[in-house]
């Protein structure tokens, strides 16, 4: 399995056990700070698609 192969079943694995943990802990609690669960699991995407461009550009460098 290649980097990139890896890099992505580990984000896949992330937004998974976000996912469970919502879930699991499904409160009032929770209920008050689900925009900033929202929020900080766009800003994630976000930023994991930033490191597949930059790793797409390295592998065409080819560094």
């Amino acid at each position: 399995m290649d980097t990139k192969n890896k890099l992505k079943e580990l984000n896949r694995e992330a937004l998974v056990k976000v996912e469970n943990y919502m879930k699991e802990k499904e409160s009032e609690r929770l209920a008050d700070h689900h925009e900033k669960i929202h929020s900080a699991k766009e800003e994630w995407q976000m930023a994991w698609n930033k490191l597949m461009e930059t790793l797409l550009i390295l592998e065409k460098i080819e560094i």
